[in-house]
């Protein structure tokens, strides 16, 4: 039994088998690795980007170029925020109220014949001429050839009516914004929608669709000459300056965060 133990002893083992830890080794045997050190020679200096000939120089940023980030977002920078998108939802809600009136004016039977320009369109009347093809459609019994005529007639009112319910969800989104909300409202996209729907009227009138309603018109004798009798020019120009002031007040609400510059 002495001589198992003397065996487990030789192979580091202890009295209960378990692996003792090696034996240490003389100091004697170690190399120690000399120490190095390296100096790095750090010389500060300024550096002026020199401007091109012509070219203006540029203003440096201040304390009013910067937006802050969510996380350092104050309440004065929100009441900033809210009055900014209070005075955008005013503008926006004016401006789509201008470009829907006419339709809802010859809806009513209210055509203001005096006025310099065609403001309320007859012919692209969408509102007024879609309630009438539904009294003629229910006159006549809802079914049948002068049903279907009817209703391939107003095509056209059928486009403007859906640029007309981009421009009423435009509307919501400015009384939203009027009653001060942080976030930043979007108007541009549903400015583009109501803008390619009269384009697409436009363009229809100008090679001609008497399929479904549209007359061919001359450019130059109907459109620019006759700028002053044409709705056709009432509706594009109004649908331009629509989508611009709606990238205007969309840009000018956005959030922008960091240095401006």
């Amino acid at each position: 039994m002495a001589d198992v133990k003397n065996n487990n002893k030789n192979r580091g083992l202890d009295d209960a088998g378990i692996r003792l830890a090696p034996t240490p080794i003389h100091n004697a045997s170690y190399h120690v690795m000399p120490t190095v050190m390296q100096e790095f020679v750090i010389a500060p200096r300024i550096e002026i980007d020199e401007t091109v000939e012509g070219e203006a120089p540029s203003t440096a940023s201040t304390a009013n170029d910067f937006q802050p980030k969510k996380e350092d977002i104050s309440k004065k920078w929100k009441r900033r925020k809210r009055a900014k998108n209070m005075v955008v939802g005013v503008i926006m809600f004016i401006i789509t109220a201008a470009v829907v009136l006419p339709y809802v004016l010859g809806a009513v039977g209210v055509w203001l014949e005096d006025f310099p320009f065609r403001y309320v369109p007859k012919d692209f009347g969408a509102i007024h001429n879609i309630v009438e093809t539904f009294k003629f459609t229910a006159e006549h019994g809802w079914v049948g050839a002068e049903v279907h005529g009817a209703w391939v007639m107003a095509v056209p009112d059928l486009i403007l009516l859906l640029g007309l319910v981009f421009l009423a969800l435009n509307m919501f989104k400015a009384l939203f914004s009027m009653l001060g909300t942080v976030k930043p409202v979007k108007y541009t996209g549903n400015a583009v929608v109501y803008l390619f729907c009269v384009l697409a009227v436009f363009i229809a009138s100008l090679v001609g669709a008497s399929t479904v309603g549209i007359e061919k018109i001359d450019f130059i004798k109907d459109f620019i000459h006759g700028y002053g009798t044409s709705e056709l020019f009432s509706l594009v120009v109004f649908a331009t300056g629509y989508f611009l002031v709606s990238f205007i007040c969309t840009s000018v609400g956005g959030d922008k965060y960091g240095y401006l510059r």
